[in-house]
């Protein structure tokens, strides 16, 4: 059996499913500010707050956690059995990347308990801003990953640039055209 290539997947099916969890945990933080902002002689307050609070830390607990254990086990693997990229650059920031993004992650616990107690953390517009930075490490990370080089690196930050730069863009008119309606 090729283990390089079982580490291989285990770590493309974790990688992949915890993005998903991480880009969807997010934006259910925004619909959960959301109702708390809603008018409070609403019925359905209460009962939406109450249901995004399980919803995200089912999503936590049992799909996102998991998976980034998946995807450690699977990079720690592949590394186990190519130690050779631990001495190359690209290497270097793709695990400070993935350092922060483990950072990220552990940060979206401390927003499932702040949002369950109200305190005041970012507003709805901010958790969407926040629900683009692992997107941009994603972009960062597999540019490095497929060029295994630096210039990867100058390819994903002139990406990175783009993509934030409209993300932001985008954002903004977001914001604008749900203040106006």
């Amino acid at each position: 059996m090729n283990w390089y290539f079982f580490f291989k997947a285990l770590h493309i099916i974790g990688f992949v499913s915890w993005f998903a969890g991480l880009f969807y945990l997010v934006r259910l933080f925004v619909y959960h500010r959301e109702a708390w902002e809603m008018d409070p002689e609403l019925p359905e307050g209460p009962i939406l707050r109450k249901q995004y609070h399980v919803m995200e830390s089912r999503l936590y607990r049992i799909i996102q956690s998991p998976a980034l254990i998946l995807t450690l086990i699977g990079g720690i693997g592949m590394l186990s059995i190519n130690p050779a990229w631990l001495n190359m650059p690209w290497m270097h920031l793709k695990l400070s990347l993935v350092f922060f993004l483990i950072i990220y992650h552990f940060s979206c616990a401390r927003h499932i308990k702040s949002l369950r107690e109200n305190s005041k953390g970012l507003s709805s517009f901010g958790y969407r801003l926040y629900n683009e930075v692992p997107t941009l490490i994603l972009i960062a990370v597999v540019m490095l990953a497929v060029w295994k080089n630096l210039s990867g690196l100058w390819i994903g930050l002139a990406t990175l640039l783009i993509l934030g730069l409209l993300f932001f863009i985008a954002a903004k008119l977001y914001k604008r055209k749900r203040e106006k309606n």
